[in-house]
């Protein structure tokens, strides 16, 4: 038996040694010919950019860079440099606030790219509008800021109802280092970084699916720059690069190892190993080191160098090594190769799996329809014809939850003023009512700042800036307008406020002050100008509850030279009414001889206006008698209320 075990011990020794091979000599890792050109990134400084873009793809979480406007540029993370420019507007004094100090001691500068887009800078956020529902538990996800290796510190906030901060990520605090964030979702939020200088940001997704599953995005890096006015301003950082031979003398068809130390270690690229003129190849760097192998050195003197070569040349520079002398020794025919048995492996062959057949699920047969004309069916009695009047209904969508904007777009050659509910839906003004939910009540705080509103511990209901669960976050946005169809800016007006209380509109800067567009409290017209390609929010507070019917006015400059303006009014349901009584109504007469029970079996049969969403209508059992029963539908309400003719 010992006899007959010795080879089989020598056997899986070669084999082991063999499969090892490959893994023992990093020269594997290098390639013929020169490195890959160093690219440039593309930097982004001024632009609407969803920095953290959250994607879903074949049963796999991914992060991206969203850019601009529909249509969207994608970017992967590693091609994007992000900078906060260094002007008036970025850099802040910390307010001598309690609530603001985390950012540091009172009069210390910050660099902060605003929730308020500011077209001098940077308007950064995180989206997660594409992932679709029911897919993750909850219909949410996990924005985890991983780590931020920089000069000074990070912090992610946004402000509440009444300018106070709420902070979402912090490089110095463990609290505030996770973010739950609901799908279908376009959030923006104030990037304060407290000094200049580079920064690696690296952020990961995570998610459950419906099965218990944990999904990861895996770390991904963000590569941001705080300083300077333009990209020509971004440094890059300097490298050097020195080379080592070993062993130091090597006889001809010898292996040499090459090794090139790049600092600093985290530079990203490649190192390239030259003879003289004569290019060898090249290694990938990692850790600071790139490594490769060669036999090739004829006999006699070599002069070996090393050349850093950058992966992005906007983030460091190339780097040439020293000169390192090598001296090859042999007459220039190398010795016979020797080589070690080469054994076959032996696979086992792999039983192939079997899936037992499926049965496809079966159909249950359609209930019979009820016959709509002609004659009765079996069994049916005949019910003698009542003569139908006009139909008075209602008509309209009205939206209490989720994102939408009130948008100004050209058609035809004209403004014309719609309401953009959520991602790529366009109703007329008129068609709609926005719900101020009860849930959005708040009071009027302390201090003088927000005397507009009304007393310390007034009642109001505000629409925030900032999105939060179960309560409608209402924007306004010219994204659709462009420089070649429209000169300058456009005038938003506010004409008219018709309700129980007074309307103001205002945002907050990165501290919390307000800014007003427009306050009905001390007399209308008021006029706000907003730029070509603004996407914003803010905040929309009304001051008692009840049915406002506020009348706007876009105004612009076409590339023509002539003056455009569209005014409409929309209606907004506030606080603890019914917003189904501000719908618009609609009277219609049916052509004679027509008979009630047709009237409503037609209305019936319409169904909805196509909304992109499921919404909850309770019908009416009369006239849905089928086959001598009642049949009572209900289709499921998901984000928003829809009515239609019947409700």
């Amino acid at each position: 038996m010992l006899g007959r075990s010795r080879p089989v011990r020598t056997l899986l020794a070669v084999c082991v040694v063999a499969a090892s091979l490959p893994l023992l000599a990093p020269a594997a890792h290098a390639e013929a010919g020169p490195a890959p050109a160093a690219r440039l990134r593309t930097v982004l400084n001024d632009v609407h950019t969803d920095t953290v873009d959250v994607q879903y793809t074949d049963g796999r979480l991914a992060l991206r860079t969203r850019v601009g406007t529909e249509p969207h540029q994608y970017f992967a993370p590693e091609d994007v440099l992000f900078q906060l420019r260094d002007n008036d507007v970025s850099r802040i004094a910390v307010p001598d606030v309690p609530e603001y100090s985390f950012l540091g001691a009172p009069g210390t500068p910050v660099w902060v790219a605003p929730q308020v887009q500011d077209f001098s800078l940077l308007f950064a956020g995180w989206d997660t509008e594409s992932l679709p529902t029911g897919t993750f538990a909850g219909d949410t996800i996990d924005l985890r800021l991983a780590g931020v290796a920089g000069p000074g510190a990070l912090e992610v906030f946004q402000t509440d109802s009444f300018g106070l901060p709420l902070r979402v990520f912090s490089s110095r605090d463990e609290g505030p280092r996770s973010w739950r964030q609901a799908v279908g979702s376009h959030v923006h939020a104030n990037w304060a970084f407290t000094a200049p200088g580079r920064y690696t940001v690296t952020f990961e997704a995570t998610a459950t699916d419906p099965a218990g599953h944990r999904l990861s995005s895996g770390l991904v890096d963000y590569t941001w720059y705080v300083g300077g006015t333009s990209a020509a301003d971004i440094p890059a950082a300097a490298t050097t690069t020195t080379l080592t031979a070993a062993p130091a003398t090597t006889a001809v068809g010898e292996n040499l190892r090459l090794t090139g130390a790049v600092t600093p270690a985290n530079a990203s690229g490649w190192v390239e190993f030259a003879d003289g003129a004569t290019l060898l190849g090249h290694a990938a760097v990692t850790g600071g080191q790139a490594t490769m192998d060669t036999t090739s050195l004829a006999s006699g003197t070599h002069s070996l160098t090393a050349r850093f070569v950058p992966r992005y040349s906007t983030d460091f520079t190339e780097a040439r090594s020293a000169a390192v002398e090598h001296v090859v020794t042999g007459d220039g025919t190398p010795p016979p190769p020797t080589s070690a048995p080469t054994v076959a492996p032996t696979v086992a062959p792999t039983a192939a799996s079997s899936s037992p057949p499926t049965t496809p699920p079966t159909t249950p047969p359609a209930a019979p329809s009820s016959p709509s004309g002609g004659s009765p069916g079996p069994g049916a009695t005949t019910k003698p014809c009542v003569p139908a009047g006009p139909v008075t209904s209602s008509a309209g969508v009205v939206l209490a939850d989720g994102h939408a904007d009130y948008a100004v777009r050209l058609v035809g050659g004209k403004l014309v003023s719609q309401v953009k509910d959520g991602a790529a839906t366009w109703r007329a003004p008129g068609s709609v009512v926005f719900h101020v939910v009860d849930k959005a009540a708040t009071t009027v705080p302390g201090g003088t700042q927000f005397a507009f509103l009304g007393k310390p511990g007034d009642r109001i209901w505000q629409i925030p800036q900032t999105q939060q669960a179960g309560v409608l976050w209402l924007g306004w946005n010219t994204e659709e307008l462009k420089s070649t169809e429209v000169s300058g800016d456009v005038t938003w007006r506010l004409d008219e406020v018709t309700g129980p209380g007074a309307l103001a509109v205002f945002e907050f800067d990165p501290f919390g002050k307000p800014v007003l567009a427009f306050d009905s409290g001390d007399g209308v017209p008021d006029s706000y100008a907003v730029r070509l390609g603004t996407h914003a929010h803010g905040n929309w507070a009304f001051t008692k509850p009840g049915i406002y019917h506020v009348t706007f006015t876009h105004t612009a400059k076409l590339a023509s030279g002539a003056q455009s303006s569209d005014r409409q009014t929309v209606t907004f349901a506030v606080g603890p009414v019914d917003p189904k009584q501000a719908l618009p109504v609609t009277t219609s007469t049916p052509p004679t001889g027509t008979c009630a029970g047709d009237v409503a079996a037609r209305a019936r049969a319409a169904g909805l206006a196509s909304t992109g969403f499921s919404v909850a209508v309770p019908l009416s059992l009369a006239g849905l008698a089928l086959l001598g029963g009642a049949v009572c539908l209900l289709v499921a309400r998901r984000r928003k209320s829809l009515v239609d003719g019947e409700r």
